[in-house]
């Protein structure tokens, strides 16, 4: 069975020969634990990390709302922050406090951002 067909199976649950999943460590994890210790957890888990190809070092890369003390305004208008890099936001401020501005708010455009982010 191909992993696609065995994707399919399991979306519809038509009994899948294995249960597909993608395990992942975060970059908040890469910041806070010994990178060393990590890697002997993945090197001691190759069914969860099949792909494995060891690394000096990794460098987390933190999205736009998992920056510690960087509060982002998305293309609708919300703040996000967060308190730990690495781990998503919560959006802190809302562009629509009130109902009495709706009528002057104009969402993102589809064509600019997918919502997030700008669109390049």
């Amino acid at each position: 069975m191909t992993p696609g067909e065995n994707l399919r199976r399991a979306v519809q649950f038509e009994t899948p020969e294995w249960i597909p999943m993608t395990f992942h460590i975060n970059a908040s994890c890469w910041q806070s634990y010994p990178q060393g210790t990590l890697q002997e957890l993945m090197d001691k888990h190759p069914l969860l990390f099949p792909d494995r190809k060891p690394v000096a070092e990794v460098v987390p890369v933190f999205s736009m709302v998992q920056r510690k003390d960087h509060p982002y305004r998305d293309p609708w208008g919300c703040v996000w922050a967060t308190s730990t890099d690495g781990i998503t936001g919560s959006v802190t401020e809302h562009p629509l406090v009130d109902w009495s501005l709706f009528e002057k708010y104009i969402p993102p455009d589809p064509a600019k951002t997918d919502g997030l982010v700008p669109v390049d």
